[in-house]
């Protein structure tokens, strides 16, 4: 197993502690001191300059502090308290922080999950946590989409629900008030099955609050109290059945709550119950992966992975909170650093000196019992010099991306931009086979695999050998489209390596690409003609938009069918004209009258109805209808 460096971001950010770096769908951020970055996939075919496509925007971390709308006096609170009180208040700023001076970083962001809004599914939000307590959610604009607005205040709301604005007269309710609005961990719900969406957030004083996601103003659903303050939540959705709280509580014990509709009551809310606790009182939580499993007999389990500082500690549940087996191993390297699933029970690990494992967790059923088999992951990356804070992947887990900061001194030059985000290849998830097994034949989901394919093949043309060799035979359906594209792709590496060395081959290139282009085209058009004559069979007429479109499309097909099959991609259109011409045939019948009579622009000579331009050739210029 080996992971391969292709490019790294570096960033002028501080990262100050692990486990920030996160992807979901095609968005990666990275929690640093004073901004959360956000790399957002944008896939063009052609990149001359031979950059990967990811684009950067930043949010800035918020400056508020709820504590602040506590109303109390400060200095008779201060001089009616013991020598203990004043040290706590001295140590800890979110008690007075109107009155001193308040140093205000980022803890942690989160990206939501995968359909968040219904009318657009690819729009995310990002939740962000300060060190004051401050939980706000935040949208990318609208307009520019460079710069993100805050959606939601959840601070705000939550201040809302526990504090009417009365005085606070002593250092014993100051405390309790300080606690309660003190938000210290967050998550989205792990999978969307239902509307609305859902998150949870827990509290200094133990609380831990269901929250329903609403514009402006998110509705609080549930408020459970627990005896400690929790530190890391995991809100597992299970479909159809009660969902899961996984918590970290501060004394390092795991609490499992599940929740959902009550059926014993007619009232829609939803109820925390709490199941059991696990792991002993020790080490602080530091990350928690989970996975639902639904066996063939019908059993179902959580399987939990939990880091304890420098262990792993795995578990097997029932949904009723029933054990049935787990496991502790001890990577033995400082601390561990990032988590990130490969696929079912499969996951790369990170630690702060940097080394990379790769881990499998046996089931509690199988013959050896529960056990965490480990492999360890060869890498170019410089961990010499750099400490690995965090490890997260792309959707299809061909794209690795690795968070480094330095170990050591360096010179001003480096310290510049300390952060590196290194993005990596794993040989085990190659993204060129997963491309040529996408039996979807879609590359809706698959924008990170494409990415990974032009971009390493812009570096090392041997990678493009699967496609170069691909004998296409094309017709009308999704299948022939689809490998079109994947030609786009190899096309496109070949363009970015030849912008900067032969002026020749990139505009041979070029006019390749364009080629393959008006044949995803031509198809469809083609398939659009179809559905065209379709509707014409079951109306019998078609409405004039119809019928000028209709025109258009055919006349499009009859100006392919006339092109000459030149260069590396002729022989396609060579087997694709008998096609074109056998739907040319089959609509002809239809007949589509001059809704408007088109002449030309120049000489204002008349078209012909099955002609693009004059008699004399003069170009024509009209909008793109594809």
């Amino acid at each position: 197993m080996e992971m391969q460096e292709l490019t790294v971001f570096q960033q002028p950010e501080e990262i100050i502690q692990p486990f920030t770096i996160s992807c979901v769908g095609e968005v990666v951020i990275v929690c640093a001191k004073e901004h959360t970055l956000v790399l957002r996939l944008k896939y063009r075919h052609v990149v001359e300059d031979g950059a990967i496509c990811y684009e950067l925007s930043r949010i800035k971390c918020s400056n508020a502090r709820p504590t602040g709308a506590l109303i109390a006096r400060e200095d008779t609170l201060y001089n009616a308290s013991n020598m203990e009180q004043r040290k706590q208040i001295m140590l800890d700023q979110t008690y007075f922080p109107n009155l001193a001076k308040v140093y205000i970083c980022n803890v942690q962001s989160w990206v939501s999950p995968i359909g968040i809004f219904k009318e657009n599914p690819r729009d995310h939000l990002i939740a962000n946590l300060s060190n004051m307590g401050q939980l706000t959610i935040y949208r990318l604009e609208e307009r520019w989409q460079t710069g993100w607005n805050t959606y939601v205040d959840v601070s705000d709301t939550w201040q809302s629900h526990i504090y009417d604005h009365h005085p606070i007269d002593t250092f014993e309710e100051l405390q309790i008030m300080v606690d309660e609005m003190t938000i210290t961990c967050f998550s989205w719900e792990s999978v969307i099955y239902q509307r609305p969406v859902r998150f949870a957030f827990g509290t200094k004083s133990g609380k831990i609050v269901l929250c329903h996601l609403e514009p402006n103003c998110p509705k609080i659903e549930h408020v459970h109290q627990e005896e400690e303050a929790s530190r890391v939540i995991k809100y597992v959705a299970v479909q159809g059945q009660r969902h899961f709280l996984l918590v970290g509580l501060e004394s390092g014990r795991l609490g499992v709550y599940r929740f959902g509709k009550d059926s014993s009551t007619q009232q829609d809310t939803y109820c925390a119950q709490y199941i059991t606790t696990f792991l002993e009182q020790d080490i602080a939580i530091s990350a928690i992966e989970c996975e639902v499993e639904r066996k063939a007999n019908g059993e179902e389990l959580l399987s939990i992975l939990v880091v304890k500082g420098t262990y792993l500690l795995a578990l097997e549940a029932a949904f009723d909170g029933t054990l049935h087996g787990s496991v502790t191993l001890n990577m033995e390297n400082f601390m561990v650093t990032g988590l990130q699933q490969v696929c079912p029970r499969s996951y790369i690990v990170t630690t702060m000196p940097g080394k990379i494992f790769h881990i499998f967790i046996n089931s509690s059923r199988s013959r050896n019992g529960m056990q965490i088999a480990v492999q360890e992951v060869k890498s170019d990356l410089n961990v010499g010099s750099f400490a690995l804070y965090g490890v997260t992947a792309s959707r299809t887990r061909t794209g690795w991306f690795f968070l480094g900061y330095p170990s050591r001194r360096f010179d001003h030059l480096t310290l510049r931009a300390p952060t590196c985000i290194f993005f990596c290849r794993f040989n085990q998830q190659d993204a060129m086979k997963t491309l040529l097994m996408n039996n979807t034949h879609k590359l809706d989901n698959y924008h990170d695999a494409v990415e990974m394919v032009r971009f390493h093949g812009n570096k090392n043309f041997e990678t493009l050998k699967p496609l170069e060799d691909l004998v296409l035979v094309l017709s009308l359906d999704e299948q022939s489209m689809y490998q079109l594209k994947l030609q786009l792709i190899q096309l496109s590496a070949k363009i970015s390596y030849q912008t900067k060395r032969s002026k020749a081959i990139t505009e041979n290139l070029h006019i390749q690409h364009q080629y393959i282009c008006r044949l995803i085209e031509v198809i469809s058009a083609c398939r659009v003609v179809y559905w065209l004559a379709g509707l014409f069979t079951s109306r019998t007429v078609l409405d004039p938009l119809q019928q000028n479109a209709l025109r258009c499309l055919r006349n499009f097909i009859r100006a392919i069918i006339d092109e000459q099959c030149l260069g590396d991609f002729g022989y396609l259109l060579a087997n694709l004209k008998p096609v074109l011409r056998q739907v040319l045939e089959n609509t002809d019948q239809i007949h589509t009258p001059d809704i408007m009579h088109e002449v030309c622009s120049f000489c204002d000579a008349p078209i012909a109805a099955n002609r693009q331009c004059c008699p004399e050739n003069h170009q024509v210029f009209r909008l793109d209808f594809l």
